[in-house]
Order: structure tokens, then C-alpha cells, then sequence
């Protein structure tokens, strides 16, 4: 399991909602970042709880959010995603107390309010209780993973700022890269990305750069 943070958190305080509620994403994809390894795993036996807890406890975290789900998944460094999607019977809720202490928090809240799900930091995350609701699983490939982080970029704007290796392709696809310390010290780094992306997406920046 990933642990994911947001680049904001909205926070809760919406009401409880059910996935055949108008309101529902149920086709919307949700991604989750691991090694390749744990990624076969699960498309062999399904998601599993974790035995230890972070700060989210024990369910598993996925993301709206393909750039956050990269981080913890860099096809670059042994990892995946893996694009799930809610069941249209799973039980979830947005309002949660996200700055409750304790590891012990979110496991508490699924077990007294019997929910499957909560959307957490507006989307950011995604903690599953019950493995069962994520239906639809299936692994991206790197040409996927790369189009779509592409798209979300396009979408967030430049402006934007993110983690790990997702900051390095972004600073590469709004042409900023001449400025990133990190692309900079790194040369190879940065023409290995930049490959990738012409690879991949047939040019290596935004057409809005």
C-alpha cells in the first residue's frame, strides 16, 4: 500500500452519498501506485488490507489522480498503476475528519459506520476498506501511464507543482525544464525523460507551452 499526499486538501464536510446517487463516480478510474511486483500480486489475488498501519490505516489507497498515483508507481524505477473503479453497490462517504489522530482513526470509522470507502483531500485519495468494491482492475502500461499524466498536466496548468519524478516531466512538458535544478544537474536524466515523452506522446512539451 501507497501513501499519498494531496496537493491540497479541500477537506470534508459534504453529505453522505451512495454510489447510485446522481452525485456517483463510478466510472471514474481510480489509480494505485506500487512495485511491479505487488502489482502482479494483486491483479493474481485482488487488493488486500495492510497487516501495518499508516496514517490512513490499514485500507487501501488509491487516487483520482494519476500524477499522485505515479509517484508511488514510476514505471522508470520497478513500478506500475493500477486503474480500478468502484463497484456501482460500494458504500462511501467524503465526510470524514482527515486531521483525526491516531493510525487507529480511519479502521475505527470503517468499522462503526460500516462504509466501504471514504474520498479523502478532494479526491487525492482514496481509502477502501472493502477490497471487493474495486472492480475493473488492470494495469496500465508505461504509454498509458505517460499519455495520461500528460492530460492532467494540460489540465492542472503550469502552475502546478508536484512530487518525485511527476515534478520532472512536468517542468520538461511546460518548458521550464532550462530553470529545474534537478533536470539540470542530472543531464541524462533529462534526456532520457524527454525521450520518453516524444516516445510516448509524439512531441515532449504541451502544445500550450
Amino acid at each position: 500500500m501507497w501513501q499519498a499526499i494531496g496537493l491540497e486538501s479541500k477537506g470534508a464536510g459534504a453529505t453522505l452519498v451512495r454510489m447510485d446517487a446522481p452525485t456517483t463516480p463510478a466510472n471514474r478510474p481510480l489509480y494505485h501506485g506500487t512495485r511491479d511486483a505487488a502489482a502482479r500480486a494483486i491483479l493474481r489475488e485482488g487488493f488486500r488490507r495492510s497487516r501495518s498501519r499508516s496514517y490512513t490505516g490499514t485500507g487501501i489507497c488509491l487516487s483520482e489522480s494519476l500524477t499522485v498515483a505515479y509517484e508511488y508507481g514510476m514505471y522508470e524505477a520497478g513500478g506500475c498503476i493500477l486503474e480500478a473503479r468502484l463497484s456501482p453497490t460500494a458504500r462511501w462517504t467524503d465526510r470524514f475528519d482527515d486531521k483525526a489522530n491516531g493510525k487507529d482513526a480511519w479502521d475505527d470509522f470503517f468499522v462503526c459506520s460500516g462504509m466501504d470507502a471514504i474520498r479523502a483531500f478532494g479526491g487525492n485519495v482514496w481509502v477502501v476498506w472493502s477490497p471487493g468494491v474495486l472492480v475493473s482492475l488492470r494495469r496500465l502500461s508505461h504509454r498509458e501511464a505517460i499519455q495520461r499524466l500528460c492530460a492532467e498536466f494540460d489540465e492542472d496548468g503550469p502552475a502546478c507543482g508536484y512530487n518525485a519524478l511527476v515534478s520532472d516531466y512536468a517542468s520538461i512538458w511546460w518548458k521550464q525544464d532550462a530553470s529545474d535544478p534537478n533536470l539540470i544537474r542530472f543531464p541524462d536524466h533529462h534526456r532520457q525523460l524527454m525521450a520518453r515523452l516524444k516516445r510516448f506522446m509524439g512531441r515532449a512539451h504541451s502544445m500550450r507551452a
